[in-house]
């Protein structure tokens, strides 16, 4: 029974967790100081491929950059509120469409470093993920244990983080914090039952997962810290003696991500 169990719940994470993972209402935050500054040198090309004066006039806009053969690409969201409608090069609902570079100064030598800027980025992010390793605190009837029951736990949660843009790739650094439910299994035997003295027959149980974690990830591999909480159901389950007692673990995240 057992056996079965930790198979169901591996085939289910291996099958989700790869595909699952998604990112909702992400943006890069685009921010007008930066271009001010000079640290993002923003290049606007009209569809003639004709360079014009263009500044970004409000606090910062949301856009997403990807790279367009080594070089980076903003795709701006579309923008309602028009209040810079007087100032003919600021970017607005009225901006005609084109292509919005940034300009990373080319490498000139082989010694000579690669030039990359830090862009912050928001997002709700929603997966699949696994803390399998789990520290239940001492209670009256037993001790503090560290298992190691395999779980699949559906997560979401609000994200944030930057990504490294050079010309040769985007790297992204985020953490996201939420809350997760799922499913698991626990073990009820004479160290982790009610009443260990009276305890003959060792079962396993399933059991409903739930509680907040905090993903600590780059590009799509993450390191999940979870606190969390076990129900577990079925035969003698009011004898085990964590159910609904708090745990701390840690675990894994991966996904293919909107990056």
């Amino acid at each position: 029974m057992k056996l079965t169990i930790l198979l169901l719940l591996l085939s289910l994470f291996v099958a989700t967790a790869t595909l699952a993972q998604n990112r909702s209402k992400f943006y890069h935050k685009i921010k007008k100081s930066d271009i001010e500054s000079g640290y993002v040198k923003l290049v606007y090309k009209d569809k003639n491929g004709t360079v014009k004066d263009i500044s970004v006039c409000s606090e910062y806009l949301k856009g997403i950059i990807t790279l367009d053969k080594g070089v980076p690409v903003i795709d701006f969201w579309s923008i309602s509120d028009d209040n810079d409608a007087d100032i003919s090069t600021c970017i607005s609902n009225d901006t005609e469409l084109g292509k919005f570079e940034i300009d990373l100064t080319p490498r000139k030598k082989v010694g000579d470093p690669t030039k990359y800027i830090i862009i912050p980025f928001r997002a709700w992010t929603w997966g699949i993920g696994t803390t399998p390793f789990r520290y239940r605190p001492k209670t009256e009837s037993s001790f503090s244990t560290i298992s190691s029951n395999l779980g699949v736990s559906l997560n979401y949660g609000r994200t944030f983080g930057w990504s490294t843009i050079s010309p040769r790739a985007i790297n992204n650094f985020s953490i996201t914090v939420g809350p997760f439910v799922g499913m698991s299994s626990v073990d009820l035997k004479k160290s982790t039952v009610k009443s260990p003295t009276t305890w003959t027959t060792d079962r396993t149980n399933a059991a409903f997962t739930y509680g907040i974690n905090s993903i600590f990830a780059r590009n799509n591999f993450g390191l999940v810290l979870s606190l969390g909480f076990d129900n577990n159901f079925g035969e003698n389950s009011k004898e085990w003696s964590y159910q609904n007692k708090p745990w701390f673990g840690i675990g894994i995240n991966t996904s293919l991500g909107m990056f």
